[in-house]
């Protein structure tokens, strides 16, 4: 094969596996809405108990899944030169978080931004841009060791490993903190996978049957268990079995469109703007609660409507990104 024909396959096979990881970005981020319109409901006791305990069901994936993507997105940037490695974070991921922790604390928050407990939480919802940028600043250690696989290859997971033993072990009453521990170690194994995600997409089938089974025994175990759930290592290994048939079985439902096309393409633009459906999603939600809660509406009405508002005006900002770009990454010239 000649060096061009092969820079073409190479571009193909990328293209191709961003478009995958986009849909998996997607899909992850819309259950995010889900998970959060059950929620929010159930704190007021107009909730669907039932609705809850189905979202418990994919606690354990949803948000290590968006870490790890995000990560196996870590060694590309690690190639750009640092200074627009770091204002590239600055803008794309510092900016709005801090743009919708005032937002969001001065009209919807009740505490607001001048509790310190807000800003040390990392602005209820938006922590998760709190650790992205926390993984940003560590990530910058492997610099260095970016032209070698390897040093990704090892240094990333034993790194994860250690942030999740330290999250395991301590009690530390740090939201932000606890959650980059543990969250932060899926993302460095995202960047350690990098290399690795086509050649487990060839893993025959029988070997994913058998992480399928404990994946799914411990997700139903974690619906009544917390601990399978969420901060410790037994929430840790039921999602790195779930994350690993979800690599396996997503290039599968893109190459061979085993889903639907619309909802294909929906997941795919979904996960191109994610930031988009994450920053808006939990106002929405919220607001929409409050403004329900005046009703008398059955407790699966009130969350099916919360939830249809959650989605249906996420997907509309994101829409709308072209004029309102400036709310989720910082305007250039």
């Amino acid at each position: 094969m000649t060096r061009p024909a092969a820079d073409a396959q190479a571009a193909r096979g990328t293209d191709t596996r961003m478009r995958w990881m986009d849909m998996l970005r997607g899909l992850a981020v819309l259950l995010v809405v889900v998970l959060h319109a059950a929620d929010i409901p159930m704190s007021n006791d107009s909730g669907s108990r039932e609705w809850s305990h189905i979202n418990r069901y994919f606690e354990p994936f949803r948000m290590p899944l968006l870490m790890l993507l995000s990560g196996m997105l870590l060694p590309r940037a690690l190639s750009k030169p640092v200074s627009h490695y770091a204002t590239g974070k600055l803008a794309a991921v510092v900016w709005p978080w801090a743009l919708w922790m005032v937002g969001y604390g001065v009209l919807v928050h009740h505490a607001g931004p001048g509790n310190p407990d807000y800003w040390l939480t990392g602005g209820s919802y938006l922590w998760f841009l709190g650790v992205l940028t926390m993984c940003y600043a560590v990530g910058l250690l492997f610099k260095r060791g970016v032209s070698h696989p390897h040093v990704l290859l090892i240094g990333a997971p034993m790194l994860g490993v250690t942030m999740l033993t330290l999250r395991h072990v301590t009690d530390w009453d740090l939201t932000l903190i606890n959650r980059f521990l543990y969250y932060g170690a899926f993302f460095f194994l995202g960047a350690a996978l990098t290399h690795l995600v086509i050649r487990w997409a060839r893993a025959p089938w029988p070997v994913i049957l058998l992480l399928a089974a404990p994946a799914a025994a411990l997700s139903h175990l974690g619906v009544s268990e917390v601990q399978l759930r969420f901060g410790t290592l037994y929430s840790a290994a039921t999602a790195v079995l779930g994350l690993a048939v979800l690599l396996w079985a997503a290039p599968r439902l893109y190459r061979y469109r085993l889903l639907p096309q619309p909802l294909l393409r929906l997941l795919e633009w979904s996960g191109r703007n994610s930031i988009v459906i994450y920053v808006v999603h939990m106002p929405a939600v919220v607001l929409t609660h409050r403004l329900l809660s005046a009703s008398d509406l059955e407790p699966f009405a009130h969350v099916g409507l919360v939830t249809a508002a959650g989605l249906g005006i996420s997907l509309l900002a994101a829409r709308l990104r072209p004029w309102t770009g400036w709310l989720y990454m910082f305007p250039r010239r």
